[in-house]
């Protein structure tokens, strides 16, 4: 198996790639330079408090999205029991 180097995540854009041996880090999605990057991430912030990835917020949109759902079939459930006359009368 060829050798691929260390493996290393995105600074910016949180891309997992591999340096394949190269001194250079540069990001094969965003292309930015990891290096230059680390400098300017240790004058901003800690990496704690980074912004949620965008796998997490995909995650949140789907599971309010489920949740806005189930509420409207609850809803159409319902109507549909207020529309149906009873038998006793």
């Amino acid at each position: 198996m060829a050798d691929l180097g260390n493996k290393h995540e995105c600074l910016s854009c949180g891309t997992k790639f591999y340096d394949l041996g190269r001194s250079q880090l540069v990001c094969p999605s965003c292309g930015g330079d990891q290096e230059e990057l680390a400098e300017g991430a240790a004058d901003e912030k800690p990496a704690a408090a980074k912004a949620p990835s965008s796998k997490a917020k995909k995650a949140k949109k789907a599971k309010k999205a489920k949740k806005t759902k189930a509420a409207k079939e609850d809803d159409k459930s319902k109507d549909k029991a207020e529309e149906t006359p009873s038998s006793e009368e």
